[in-house]
């Protein structure tokens, strides 16, 4: 008998935890807005990041400059890759409202859902390593640039030395997608499910 009640309790206590986790996944996601964004080389060097957004006092566009406090973005990563899709390196411009990277150009159109203008994501702090990838022309028009270059977006990172390469160019725009608002809660019904699988497989007799 005890048994059977330290079932049900461990049973009802998992449902409530689950019921406690979506609700506060859903409320945290009526305040933002995930999204991927992906971008591709001429050479085949290419991009994929993901960032989110707080849409309590969001307007139709998003603009972020510089480093410091964002005024809505709340996270931006980014990975890059070289033309055999091998990982170059990964960073985070922007973790919990705070940018990190002092040459940050970023510009996204929530209603067109595009991203646009002036745009610079990844790291340069003129280190051997440091990758980032940039709207050559846009920053060129607004005049944070200087260099004469035929294509809108360039591949950048620095060598051994701190050198910076370009290492590729392309007029290929950044590519958005919108992540499901249900992807996270789905996720928590699998976790939750397979929960509950692993303890009636490791503890059969408690079935009734």
């Amino acid at each position: 008998m005890t048994h059977l009640f330290t079932k049900r309790a461990i049973r009802m206590v998992a449902t409530i935890a689950l019921v406690l986790a979506i609700a506060i996944s859903t409320h945290s996601l009526a305040d933002a807005a995930e999204f991927n964004f992906n971008w591709k080389g001429d050479t085949g060097y290419s991009a994929k990041g993901i960032f989110s957004y707080d849409t309590t006092d969001a307007l139709s566009v998003i603009s972020e400059t510089g480093s410091g406090s964002t005024k809505n973005l709340q996270s931006l990563s980014i990975s890059f890759f070289d033309p055999f899709r091998t990982l170059i390196n990964s960073f985070t411009p922007v973790l919990s409202g705070v940018s990190n990277y002092s040459f940050l150009r970023f510009n996204f159109d929530s209603t067109k859902e595009q991203i646009f203008g002036p745009f610079d994501v990844g790291k340069d702090d003129e280190l051997p390593g440091d990758t980032w990838l940039n709207n050559n022309l846009a920053l060129i028009n607004e005049g944070f640039s200087d260099e004469v270059l035929a294509k809108e977006f360039g591949f950048n990172n620095r060598d051994a030395t701190g050198t910076k390469q370009i290492l590729d160019l392309s007029n290929n725009s950044v590519q958005v997608s919108k992540v499901p608002e249900g992807s996270i809660i789905i996720g928590l019904l699998v976790v939750c499910s397979l929960g509950f699988t692993l303890k009636e497989k490791f503890n059969p007799k408690s079935k009734i």
